[in-house]
């Protein structure tokens, strides 16, 4: 074998496009418009903080900060006699110099679909003029919404977004939402224009209940920006509804505000009275007296906008809820115990991540569309970019809390303030407590773009929710984390994908310390598969007994899912255990592996597809039906370089099975007997099929329905085995699914929305790509597939571009954030450069490598 010793020269990254250091021009992936962006609503915030999410329309919807999910929530503040309720919003106004006055909504053309209700439209602010044409440009966590009317003087483009950088977990956390109104002048005249924004202060509420009373604005002005400090005076510090909130603008010139409306509420006069206000000359004036409910923060920014030219109006919206009541929404579970939020140990109150955030908007703006620009530049196919960009957007909902000391925790998906119509337990504001662990397995967003924070998980799972003496994992963990009893029920799946993400967290950080402190958890975990659980109980590397698994019930019996996971935390721990020097474990791991793999080849195989062995007709079983995700641990141990766990041409005749029986061409003639997530002419790949007569009488709950994160985990694993057709078609299924018409492609739903397990899809761009890290041998790993590419190890990020030159390939390795130290880099199938004494890359270096053929 032929290694090139790498003559390393290094050149100053100067940026991805010139054009960018000057206006920061925003990259797009999708764009949807009229129909298709009626269900558009992309999440504005950071992990941890909660959101607030702006729509297809540009308007403001879904205000989950505080504390709970709530989508579909606005809140509102009044206007006048009758319940006319205005829910936030901003509105522009502009004057020509020959006296040509406008004022509209900054939103497009409302939808069909809520027009009429028993007063008219049910639509919130359905009366306000608004431009007549928009276009919803999306690339997560960048939202860039462009309305024009042929009526109005101007064209504006909305800019929204909440900073994120891979591997700046800080930066990342952010609560607040950037919106930047950048008005084009159409006219050959100056336009005087304002801008202005209309937050109502609902701090005491939440979308479920609770009391604004005693609510208050104030104005206030720093040297870099002003705004309003929205608080409630009945300061309650273990209420989750009770925080702060602030509207800010970095101008200091050309400012009037409200802290209030007018408080004439006489058939709709405040309406008036403000509209008449900000009409008259652009400028707001201060309103006294007692005003009823809500209070709205109003904020205007007046200036003018040149001839055929542009003028950016910039908000930020922060806030800061403090606690949170543990697993609130969780019925039945005791005692809520409040826990603090990380981001209130890192800012005092919403005015403090004012202060810390407006200074710093040119950088947290040139830095996240660095990040989405490489990231959509890459030479993937675009629905595996998609896929995995837009449910980025569930690590910063509020599936996911930090904890007071950061350690993140997550449901398994958000509730809706509506509800579900088909459940007769009603509506929850979260669904799924306890970060859950079969759940969470399946997601490979969080270790590949922030590591820190999964490493975390992983401490959480070892550490808190592992019982050392017995090696029991509690698949659902309580909070606090270090006062809170744990309830020892575990989950076999949960569990056993537990120990190949440790090791998966252990070589993307390099952190052997962490791994020396967690190993004896690590092996209490493995141990109890055959010590304590009566899951292996003859220790020979196949789980005959009884074992929970995230299908909710208990499967008894050998079969492909549990194996492949068992097979894969065996291998895990071989790995982990020889870092340690603990040889005769490592061995003991070693021979069970070998022992399990060649017996489920060789008893569960039947020549098309693994299947169960029920040793007992017993409800909820798979038994011969073709699993989905039967393979699901091969899947996860290809993310993280582990190897085969079972033979490959077993495996990849499998996925074929599944892609014949599994798919749907439509659902029309397909019965769902419980959920249902495709509907009419829609594809997808179904949980179980069964041959037939092969069906079980009681089989497992979900075997008729079709769920995101089994489709993606599925899809990728074709990739991963070169079935690139087949894979592609499920991610392609799912999104057409999620297509901004029927459903928003900002919310992948299971068991509620925004579901952890849909992050499953970042696993397309690992598949595709073939990326390995380890920071542990400082080894990289791609496909030698020719172009560029997008790459992240959860701490730094960057780019690689791949280029063939006969008997050799030229590769360019460009780091975009942090430094990366690396022995070898390797193109599979291909060759490997060994970096001679090893080598430490610097953020903004781009440096040439020489891969010689094998």
């Amino acid at each position: 074998m032929k290694f090139a010793i790498v003559v390393v020269f290094t050149i100053l990254f100067v940026s991805i496009s010139k054009a960018q250091d000057a206006d920061l021009g925003w990259p797009a992936l999708k764009t949807y418009s009229g129909d298709y962006a009626t269900k558009v609503a992309m999440p504005l915030g950071g992990i941890g903080t909660g959101t607030v999410s702006i729509g297809g329309r540009g308007d403001l919807r879904d205000w989950e900060i505080v504390n709970q999910g709530a989508l579909g929530w606005k809140p509102v503040f009044n206007s006048g006699k009758g319940s006319i309720r205005v829910a936030p919003f901003f509105a522009i106004r502009t004057i020509t110099r020959d006296g040509n006055n406008q004022t509209r909504l900054l939103e497009g053309p409302l939808s069909s679909d809520n027009l009429d209700g028993d007063w008219g439209s049910n639509e919130l602010n359905s009366g306000f003029p608004r431009f007549m044409s928009c276009e919803f440009n999306a690339a997560y966590p960048l939202a860039q919404i462009n309305l024009s009317d042929e009526n109005s003087p101007v064209d504006v483009s909305i800019k929204a977004f909440n900073p994120m950088v891979p591997g700046d977990t800080k930066v990342s956390s952010i609560p607040g939402a950037i919106l930047k109104y950048v008005v084009h002048n159409k006219t050959d005249q100056a336009l005087e224009t304002t801008v202005c924004g209309a937050i109502p202060n609902f701090i005491g509420t939440d979308g479920w209940g609770g009391s604004a009373e005693g609510n208050k604005n104030t104005f206030r002005k720093e040297s870099t920006f002003t705004g309003i400090f929205m608080e409630n005076e009945n300061k309650d510090t273990l209420n989750g509804k009770w925080g702060t909130m602030a509207l800010v603008t970095p101008e200091t010139e050309g400012i009037s505000y409200r802290t209030q409306w007018h408080s004439d509420f006489r058939w709709n006069g405040s309406l008036i009275n403000f509209w008449d206000d900000f009409n008259d000359d652009g400028m707001l004036e201060e309103q006294k007296g007692k005003y009823q409910g809500n209070k709205p923060a109003t904020l205007a920014v007046k200036a003018s906008v040149p001839p055929n030219g542009t003028k950016e109006f910039v908000f930020v919206l922060t806030w800061n809820f403090p606690v949170r009541l543990a697993w609130e929404a969780q019925p039945n579970y005791g005692e809520h115990t409040p826990i603090r939020n990380h981001y209130a140990t890192v800012y005092a109150d919403a005015w403090d991540v004012a202060k810390d955030i407006t200074p710093n908007l040119k950088t947290l703006e040139k830095r996240t569309v660095e990040f989405v620009d490489a990231f959509i530049n890459s030479d993937v196919p675009e629905v595996l970019k998609e896929a995995a960009l837009f449910n980025m957007a569930n690590l910063r909902s509020q599936t996911v809390f930090c904890d007071e000391d950061g350690y993140a925790l997550g449901w398994e998906g958000t509730g809706s303030i509506e509800g579900t119509a088909i459940n007769p337990k009603g509506a929850k504001a979260g669904w799924g407590f306890g970060s859950c662990t079969h759940v969470w397995n399946y997601e490979v967003t969080t270790p590949f773009l922030f590591g820190d924070v999964a490493m975390g998980m992983r401490e959480v799972e070892f550490k808190y929710a592992t019982n050392l003496e017995t090696g029991a994992m509690a698949h659902r963990v309580r909070v606090p984390l270090k006062t809170a009893e744990q309830r020892m029920k575990t989950a076999a799946d949960g569990q056993l994908g537990c120990l190949i993400k440790m090791y998966r967290e252990w070589q993307l950080s390099g952190d052997n310390a962490k791994l020396a402190e967690l190993y004896p958890y690590i092996k209490a975990a493995m141990e109890f598969a055959w010590k304590s659980s009566g899951w292996d109980k003859d220790a020979n590397g196949v789980l005959e007994g009884k074992h929970h698994n995230t299908m909710d019930v208990n499967y008894i019996g050998p079969n492909p899912q549990m194996a492949t996971w068992y097979l894969g935390a065996l291998r895990a721990s071989e790995e982990m255990a020889l870092h340690m020097k603990d040889k005769a474990f490592a061995k003991k791991c070693r021979a069970m592996f070998e022992n399990g793999s060649q017996w489920v080849d060789e008893n569960l195989f039947n020549g098309a597809y693994y299947i169960q062995k029920v040793p007992e007709p017993t409800d909820f079983q798979v038994g011969e039906g073709i699993l989905v995700d039967q393979l699901v641990g091969q899947y996860l141990a290809h993310t993280c370089g582990l190897g085969y766990l079972l033979d490959k041409d077993k495996m990849t005749t499998t996925l074929k099975t599944i892609k014949k029986y599994n798919w749907k061409e439509n659902f029309n003639n397909h019965l769902s007997t419980f959920r249902s997530y495709a509907v009419n002419d829609e594809k997808g790949l179904v949980m179980a099929h069964y041959p037939e007569n092969k069906r079980e009488a009681r089989p497992f709950p979900y075997y008729s329905e079709v769920m995101t994160g089994f489709e993606y985990s599925t899809g990728a694993h074709m990739l991963y085995e070169g079935l690139e057709d087949e894979g592609l078609a499920v991610f392609t299924a799912i999104r057409d699914r999620y297509d901004g018409k029927k459903r928003n492609p900002f919310n992948e739903g299971e068991f509620g929305h925004r579901y952890a397990r849909a992050m499953a899809s970042y696993s397309g761009l690992l598949a595709y790509t073939g990326f390995e890290y380890s920071a542990v041998n400082g080894t990289m790993k791609f496909n030698n597939l020719e172009g560029k590419y997008f790459w992240s190890n959860g701490y730094q990020y960057g780019t690689i571009e791949i280029k063939d030159k006969g008997d050799e390939k030229s590769v360019m390795l460009t780091v975009l954030n942090g430094e990366l130290s690396l022995q070898s880099l390797s193109l599979k199938g291909f060759g490997k450069v060994k970096i001679k004494k090893g080598k430490t890359f610097q953020e903004g270096e781009t440096t040439a490598l020489m891969v010689l053929e094998n």
